[in-house]
């Protein structure tokens, strides 16, 4: 395996949520992003990644926005999903 991540990795549903959990445990500790909840810190991640690897892969188009708002939905419920089950798991 000569890349780990790369952007083809960031096309598959699986690896885009477990992408964007580990970028939200790794930046909600910062100051500035700890006052915002964590729902709407990887709804933001998600977004961005999405918009950003959509472009590199040469797939972004101006009228997908409104489908990368909602794919954003849905991986930040997912992402925050993982998030509540490791929750439960401590108690």
């Amino acid at each position: 395996m000569e890349n780990f991540l790369s952007w083809e990795v960031l096309t598959t549903y699986s690896s885009f949520i477990t992408i964007v959990y580990m970028l939200v445990e790794f930046t909600k500790e910062i100051k500035i992003i700890k006052k915002v909840p964590t729902v709407y810190w990887s709804f933001f991640i998600s977004f961005i990644l999405l918009v950003v690897t959509n472009a590199v892969m040469g797939t972004f188009n101006k009228i997908d926005i409104v489908l990368y708002l909602i794919t954003s939905v849905s991986i930040s419920l997912g992402s925050n999903g993982l998030s509540n089950f490791n929750e439960k798991r401590k108690k």
